[in-house]
This record gives C-alpha cells, sequence and structure tokens, in this order.
C-alpha cells in the first residue's frame, strides 16, 4: 500500500512540475511584468516580436510595435493605473521554439485618497516565439475580462 501511495505522489509531483525550458518561459513571462511596472509602456512594446500583436477591446490584432505603442499609451501614461500579471500555466511546442503562458491579470487604480481600487480582472493568454539567442517575445497576446456577477 505504501508503494502505491508513493507512486501515485511522484506521478502527482511529476504533473504538476515544469522543465526548465518552461520554466525559462514563466520566467520570461514574469520578467516582463516586472518590466511593465519598471519601465510602463517601453516595457510592454520591448516584450513584442517586431510582428507581433495584441487585440484591442473589440478582438482585433493590433500588430506591429508603433500600432501597439499607440493603442496602449494612453492606459501607460495615467500613473494611477497599474496593470499585474502572473502565469498559472505554460506549455511549448515539441521543437521548443513556441510556447504559452496564460495567467490572471488585473488593472488597478489608485484612488486619491491612496487606496487601490480593483477595475478589471480576468484571464490572459499568450503566445511566444523563442528568438535564435534563448529569448522569448510575444506573437500574440490577447486577455479577456472575467465575466460580469449577474444579479437575481
Amino acid at each position: 500500500m505504501k508503494i502505491v501511495v508513493a507512486m501515485c505522489c511522484a506521478a502527482l509531483a511529476a504533473c504538476a512540475s515544469v522543465s526548465s525550458s518552461e520554466q525559462r518561459l514563466l520566467d520570461a513571462d514574469r520578467s516582463f511584468a516586472r518590466d511593465v511596472q519598471a519601465r510602463r509602456i517601453e516595457g510592454w512594446v520591448a516584450a513584442f516580436d517586431e510582428h507581433g500583436s495584441q487585440v484591442d477591446d473589440e478582438f482585433r490584432p493590433v500588430t506591429g510595435h508603433a500600432a501597439i505603442r499607440a493603442h496602449m499609451t494612453e492606459l501607460f501614461a495615467d500613473p494611477a493605473l497599474e496593470l499585474t500579471w502572473e502565469p498559472d500555466h505554460v506549455a511549448l511546442s515539441e521543437a521548443g521554439h513556441l510556447g504559452t503562458t496564460s495567467g490572471r491579470f488585473r488593472l488597478l487604480q489608485t484612488r486619491p485618497d491612496g487606496a487601490s481600487e480593483t477595475l478589471l480582472v480576468g484571464r490572459y493568454f499568450d503566445i511566444w516565439r523563442k528568438l535564435p539567442d534563448g529569448t522569448w517575445k510575444l506573437l500574440y497576446d490577447l486577455g479577456e475580462p472575467d465575466a460580469a456577477p449577474t444579479t437575481r
């Protein structure tokens, strides 16, 4: 019985663990989040591949550094707004040159009294490309706010 339990625990641990390659992609996503906190729009744009895209509020693609910068400048220009996220899932292609991360995002606003108010929460999904030097760049970023609570 103890052997069966130990084998089940080992199998579950293996499923929950990530490979070193997956860990590097998770690290890239977390580094992206830190860079955005530090450099705002510059950090946001720098994470994208030159042909990368994100979606707008209507889920239309916004492609290329100039278009992404124009689309996101207003959000990052407001020092009271803060976009944060944390990945909770990673997957790699078999060749290891494409990967995805997904997780939860939050848009916060600092009110005049200094308190923080959550404006939006949801889930994001990113597609990444590994460059020849081993760095990861975003090919596609999209997020969807959680459904508004229904009232009865």
